[in-house]
């Protein structure tokens, strides 16, 4: 029987595993925090406050801290040799830890050594996390379900504030209604809760009607925040794990009727999404039927309309380049505005074309009528280089399908990639595969990524601004390039050979998680920041190396 010291530490470890799970959508700094006290609960696990107590009652309080601080100090180095000796012992766990390690030996031929130190500082959670959780008691069925839930909440409470953001404040991007981490992370947060609450929903026997409603609800809600989000590769993460599911359903149940209705959703689901997809395209970019001869000469000024369809293109199923009157335009604009005509906007953008388009988006003419139609906060926007009404008023994925639209059609025009985050990634992806034949084998270091970039771009002649100039956005590219093939291949084998070991692909949970991290890696440097790389490594470690193995974990799918 456990004693009570026992019953307090694995306590204080659970809910300690709690609060970073609640501190990864919510707060950097929490998960920070919590990660050392981890580390506390860990080093001296199994301290006894009864013993400690009687260090004092006996030997009086000067010889009691000497006695305590001698225990302490005791109790942590037994502990360093129990708990590494158990974890060289747990080889799927020490082989997940590699992928931490393969960026230590890549130290050995970096140039920049500074941000070597700090790439190894964020992605400290690779080995503390699965060091820890693999050595600590394993949470059952029950302290994981409690844990998922809190997690669970936790995102609906980072989404709560982001539409709190979304409906009182002012933004230039979608992108900044996400506070406490980039709204990337917290898509993969989002889509990951998603199937928290189908399996909860459909599987779970531990809780009543209204609570299942409640997940119902949350449920509709998560992918809701997702769409308006505009989070592109969580949505598609969450149409293909929900095809998996499907499937897997239709594998494991021997009724005919739901074998056939889950083989319709299954097909129906990206058929669907593709249609919608290649709708708004097409609406997007087919010219409307317009009789030009109709189409007035002259504004109610009596100035004359320039109809100029071959500068200006199409967007969102409208002619930009129609009544256009440059010298309405020009006195209006500089009447309402301190930014000149033409200057530049805030945003680094000219004011000409980003006026134009925006008039266009509010169905307004390009003349001094038009302008004055513009509220002061369309003024605003224009000036800040929004180029489209809908961008700030209509999220979600039509208006994010728009943006990479007309950000293909920028780059097709100019070559220049800056203004499609789309277009900016294939000029990652470029520039990736050039270090990369430069540096096959060994890469170019753990330090040296982003000066490598910096220096392909430059040589590639890059028309992408500076301030874009980052990383490979694709962490199996990220990861080749500075560690090269044997360190990708260390990479690939760290991810996959714990969970084939341990049979982590037969588990629900653990397989969601595993398709959403994968995918994700596709899109984004998922475990080059701190949100990335804790979410990646703690649910990792959490749910194949932290929980017991029983008769209510999550692989086993009733059948009905």
């Amino acid at each position: 029987m456990l004693n009570s010291g026992t019953n307090i530490h694995s306590l204080s470890y659970t809910i300690t595993l709690m609060l970073l799970a609640v501190s990864i959508p919510l707060s950097k700094f929490t998960m920070s925090v919590t990660e050392f006290m981890l580390l506390g609960l860990w080093l001296w696990s199994g301290f006894s406050f009864s013993i400690s107590y009687r260090f004092f009652k006996i030997s009086g309080v000067f010889k009691g801290v000497f006695h305590l601080f001698e225990y302490i100090i005791l109790l942590g180095y037994n502990n360093l040799i129990d708990k590494f000796t158990l974890f060289f012992k747990n080889k799927p766990a020490l082989i997940f830890t590699l992928i931490y390690f393969i960026h230590i030996i890549g130290l050995l031929y970096t140039a920049d050594m500074s941000y070597a130190v700090k790439d190894l500082r964020v992605k400290v959670p690779l080995l503390l996390l699965p060091l820890i959780i693999s050595t600590m008691p394993k949470l059952n069925p029950k302290q994981l379900r409690a844990l998922l839930t809190v997690y669970t909440l936790s995102v609906l409470a980072s989404t709560l504030i982001s539409l709190f953001i979304l409906s009182t404040s002012k933004y230039l991007d979608i992108r900044e209604i996400s506070p406490f981490i980039s709204p990337i992370r917290l898509g993969l947060n989002v889509s990951f809760s998603f199937f928290i609450m189908i399996y909860f929903i459909f599987h779970e026997r531990k809780f009543n009607t209204w609570q299942i409603v409640s997940f119902v609800i949350l449920a509709v809600w998560f992918l809701s925040f997702l769409f308006l989000l505009e989070a592109v590769t969580s949505i598609v993460i969450v149409l293909i794990g929900s095809i998996g599911y499907l499937f897997f359903r239709i594998l494991n149940t021997m009724v005919l009727w739901q074998k056939i209705v889950l083989s319709f959703f299954v097909i129906a689901l990206p058929t669907f999404f593709v249609l919608e997809v290649r709708s708004v395209i097409i609406n997007a970019t087919t010219p409307p039927n317009i009789d030009f001869s109709k189409l007035d000469a002259t504004t109610n000024l009596g100035n004359t309309y320039t109809h100029d369809t071959i500068k200006f293109k199409v967007e969102d199923g409208k002619f930009v380049g129609l009544y256009l009157c440059y010298d309405e335009l020009v006195a209006e604009w500089n009447n309402r505005s301190n930014i000149d005509y033409n200057g530049v906007t805030k945003g680094g953008h000219m004011v000409k074309p980003t006026l134009v388009r925006y008039l266009t988006s509010r169905d307004l003419r390009k003349d001094a009528e038009g302008v004055k139609a513009l509220t002061d906060d369309d003024i605003y926007m224009i000036e800040q280089g929004v180029a489209n009404y809908n961008y700030i008023h209509y999220p979600g994925l039509r208006t994010r399908l728009l943006k990479m639209i007309m950000g293909y059609e920028v780059y097709e025009q100019t070559n220049n990639p800056s203004g499609s985050s789309i277009m900016q990634r294939y000029e990652y992806m470029r520039a990736s595969f050039k270090i990369i034949n430069d540096n096959f084998l060994f890469g170019v270091g753990t330090g040296d990524l982003e000066n490598s970039f910096y220096e392909e771009f430059t040589a590639m002649n890059s028309a992408l601004g500076s301030q874009y100039r980052y990383h490979a956005h694709n962490q199996y590219l990220g990861v080749f390039v500075a560690l090269g093939l044997f360190g990708f291949l260390v990479f690939i084998i760290g991810i996959f050979y714990p969970a084939i070991v341990l049979s982590g692909f037969k588990d629900y949970y653990f397989s969601i998680f595993f398709i959403i991290m994968l995918i994700s890696m596709f899109s984004d440097d998922t475990i080059e920041t701190q949100a990335g790389v804790t979410l990646f490594a703690f649910f990792y470690s959490l749910l194949l190396f932290g929980r017991k193995k029983g008769d209510n974990m999550p692989a086993k799918i009733t059948r009905q």
